[in-house]
């Protein structure tokens, strides 16, 4: 490959950067052609002689400085198609370029050719000078008239080509990249579409590699897309790509996402972060996590000058501080908010002691920010850190101390002294524990963590809760799950096609990392009553739709013909193996994007777009109702607050806390620890309708209506305080083949399994049977592994892995309720598989 300009290779062909220009020079035509030819030939022998390089662009620059316009056409083409074996002669006809574009611009800009642009970039050349004469010459190009569309693309190649990436997103930080968003800014006529450019943009700045510099031209573009779409629209727009470049890599984005929030020059909205966050509202832990990720951010100063419109107003907070005391106004408006809120402000407590710099130092401010201007908390939630400001921070920080003088006067008493940052207690502030620590009958009394095997103690309540069986509440639920298939209606047999119910035999192409969906694809063909009633579902628009709600129907609709349609093919096909091409070109980029995904959001995202619970499908299928239950000690009256879910989420305990144990979780086990009874602190009081006062409570949770299928996902995933980053829990759990809710038994026939050492990495697979008898009565499990279907071994259910299979964890569970009803005879619409059967027959299996 060449190192300079110039190789026989065709223009076609833009593989060798290296110095790929595409043919020898053309012809110019006219009187002054041949008098052309002259000049570009004696540049080509400048180009070729030995000599100091600065004698050489001398002569090079006073020739070129004394020709024609006419002749400069030609020497450009001479240089761009020339081929040149050695690296200096790159870099000076880079320079004879530039000097060829400041003394004849119009001629230059007119005859460069899009195709020339991999040439000025050969591999092993410093790309600097190239792009920066690239950046000159399309500048000069628009504003001469012309379009530069082909020209960005081609930078976009290269980049692309380079990196060996398919999504220009992924492109690793260099100079060329930090030149194309300069360009993209200079010369708008090179820009893709806006939403490209504004996702690129998005993207580089959380890039952690990239320099603050290179980052300037992306927050200018982004200020202009924030001007064009306005507001209130604009701060939606631009605070969901924050947020989004946090979610998508907590671990490693770069705190220069925060410059992105100078940019709306006013304090971010709680209203629209309310609407942003709503998805997560009933996922506190993750909530948690987004804010620790945003207190790692030591605030910065505003972007450059050169980014017009950008002030902030000087009677404002940091915007970085601005943005967590809204999110922190939204946490306390959520449902039993208390937890959520003390252990943010705690983690920003811990950050201040870490002496990490200029992110601990502006810790403390921002606590007394939140506690003089932020929402109204109750006293519960502030004084667990009350020990802390004591022991450390008030004595570094005057705005601790301050805060510190601040709750005393709130609490009205001498300074509390505790045992550490969540164990002290004062006399003065909620006395002494509760003294009520057993448990209502028949519920799990509190034990330590993860010994999971307590008995039952009569609690000192004066009113107790209708007797519970595992959290089943069998006084006011049914014997069986109240959702009955047989409710929906059957599609007719006039215009169906009868199918059987069959076990596991097709696999699934593993196209760019979509393991994740394959295995969810597969637990969803496996439901027997999710096949059935796909073909009769129809999506249903809300009443008085929103612009949202009608673009979330109009996806929905279509997740549901690919669903229909990926059912049919996986039940028709005579091949051993299909694709889910056609569902990952209609969903969002981040499926086809070649990320790992986690399949727990995946399946809350289908769900979601089938309209979850209010729908007919998921609610028949998947949904159950829990009753959250808080009694007062005093008078013993009892609150409920109904959830409708469509998972359970069980937390697994540390490999270290089960050795400590040497017990071996179950998910009955697990399952019991999720609704068990807990007496809340004594500074923990909530408020009794009865008793008009706050007093001390207990709280547990029932399932009072269980699905006809129970999906549990086994929370393996959490983010470490102390390394900052998320860690897989490995933690061997015992999967109950029965499960037992109540009077109800439910039967494990769908595992998807995590195989990995950590949350960065790894590979999914399933492993289960058809959830009701297939048609051939096969009740072997199978391992679905993406394209391969072979008999599993079911070891890892056992909770005793050999050390081979450490690494392979169950993660998500789906069990089958056997007292529902039945599921009926599959019929599929004859036009879905008369079209299955048509692209079945065309395929060629490769």
């Amino acid at each position: 490959m060449s190192s300079g300009f110039g190789t026989a290779a065709p223009v076609a062909s833009p593989g060798g950067y290296g110095g790929g220009f595409a043919t020898a020079p053309g012809t110019l035509h006219g009187s002054g052609a041949g008098q052309s030819n002259q000049v570009a030939a004696r540049l080509r022998r400048l180009f070729l002689e030995l000599g100091p390089e600065q004698a050489r662009l001398q002569q090079a620059f006073e020739m070129i400085r004394q020709c024609s316009p006419q002749d400069a056409v030609a020497c450009m083409q001479m240089i761009l198609g020339q081929p040149v074996q050695r690296a200096f002669a790159h870099s000076l006809g880079i320079q004879v370029l530039g000097e060829l574009l400041r003394l004849y611009p119009s001629e230059i800009a007119s005859h460069f050719e899009a195709s020339r642009i991999y040439d000025l970039f050969p591999t092993g050349s410093d790309p600097e000078p190239a792009a920066t004469l690239l950046h000159a010459l399309l500048m000069c190009k628009e504003s001469h008239g012309h379009r530069v569309e082909q020209e960005g693309m081609k930078i976009q190649k290269l980049l692309l080509k380079r990196a060996k990436q398919q999504d220009l997103r992924k492109v690793p930080a260099s100079p060329v990249r930090a030149w194309l968003t300069q360009i993209w800014l200079d010369v708008p006529s090179s820009r893709p579409s806006r939403t490209s450019v504004a996702s690129c943009c998005a993207r580089w700045i959380a890039d952690a590699s990239a320099s603050a510099a290179s980052k300037i031209p992306c927050l200018a573009l982004m200020k202009q897309e924030l001007d064009l779409r306005g507001r209130p629209e604009g701060d939606a727009w631009l605070l969901s790509m924050l947020l989004e470049q946090v979610c998508r890599d907590p671990n490693s984005h770069s705190p220069d996402l925060q410059q992105m929030i100078w940019l709306l020059g006013q304090a971010p909205s709680p209203v629209i972060l309310k609407q942003l966050l709503s998805g997560l509202a009933a996922e506190k832990e993750r909530l948690a996590t987004l804010w620790v990720c945003i207190c790692l951010w030591a605030p910065q100063p505003p972007p450059e000058n050169s980014i017009a419109g950008v002030v902030w107003p000087p009677h404002l907070p940091p915007p970085v501080h601005s943005l967590m005391r809204a999110m922190l106004e939204i946490f306390s408006q959520l449902p039993d908010s208390s937890d959520l809120c003390r252990t943010c402000l705690l983690s920003l407590a811990a950050i201040a002691t870490s002496d990490s710099g200029a992110i601990a130092a502006a810790a403390p401010g921002l606590l007394l920010l939140l506690h003089r201007d932020g929402p109204v908390l109750p006293a519960n939630v502030w004084m667990p850190m009350l020990p802390l400001l004591e022991a450390n921070l008030a004595q570094r920080f005057s705005e601790a101390a301050e805060l510190l003088g601040r709750l005393r006067q709130a609490a009205g008493g001498p300074p509390m002294s505790g045992q550490g940052l969540l164990g002290g207690r004062s006399s003065s502030l909620g006395g002494q524990l509760a003294s009520y620590a057993t448990a209502p009958p028949h519920q799990a009394v509190p034990h330590q963590p993860h010994q999971f095997n307590s008995a039952p103690q009569q609690s000192q309540f004066p009113v107790g809760p209708a007797p519970m069986m595992n959290g089943f509440n069998s006084s006011s639920g049914p014997a069986a799950p109240r959702n009955n298939p047989l409710s929906a209606m059957s599609l007719p047999s006039n215009g169906t096609v009868e199918m059987p119910y069959v076990a596991p035999r097709v696999g699934l192409q593993n196209t760019n990392n979509t393991c994740y969906m394959n295995s969810f694809i597969q637990a969803l063909f496996q439901t027997s009553h999710f096949l059935w009633r796909i073909f009769s579902f129809h999506l249903e628009l809300k009443k008085n739709p929103s612009k949202v709600d009608k673009e979330d129907f109009e996806f929905g609709q279509k997740v549901v013909k690919l669903l229909q349609h990926q059912m049919a093919k996986m039940e028709i096909t005579k091949y051993k193996h299909c694709d889910i091409a056609d569902i990952l070109n209609a969903f969002p980029a981040d499926y086809r994007s070649g990320e790992q995904q986690d399949v727990t959001e995946t399946i809350r995202f289908v769900f979601d777009k089938l309209g979850s619970f209010d729908q007919p499908l998921i609610r028949e299928v998947f949904a159950g109702e829990l009753s959250e239950r808080t009694q007062c000690k005093n008078c013993g009256s009892v609150k409920s607050r109904p959830e409708t879910f469509t998972d359970l989420v069980l937390a697994v305990p540390t490999e270290k806390e089960v050795m400590l144990s040497k017990v071996v979780p179950t998910t009955q086990a697990l399952l019991a620890e999720r609704l068990k009874f807990e007496a809340l602190d004594s500074d923990c009081l909530l408020h009794c309708d009865t008793c008009q006062s706050k007093q001390q409570a207990g709280k547990w949770c029932e399932i009072v209506s269980p699905p006809a299928q129970l999906v549990i996902c086994l929370n393996r995933f959490t983010f470490n305080m102390e390394k900052l980053d998320f860690t897989k829990e490995k933690t061997p759990v015992r999967v109950d083949l029965p499960l037992v809710i109540g009077p109800c038994e439910y039967r494990l026939y769908m595992v998807i399994v995590h195989t990995g050492k950590d949350a960065s990495s790894g590979h999914y697979y399933a492993m289960g049977k058809r959830s009701e008898a297939s048609a051939d009565g096969d009740e072997n499990w199978y391992t679905m592994d993406d394209s391969q279907i072979k008999p599993a071994d079911l070891s890892i259910l056992m909770g005793t892995p050999s050390e081979k299979m450490k690494d392979d964890n169950p993660y998500v569970l789906f069990y089958r309720c056997m007292q529902a009803p039945p599921t009926p005879p599959l019929r599929i619409p004859q036009s879905v598989a008369d079209e299955v059967k048509r692209e079945d027959d065309k395929r060629v299996e490769s």
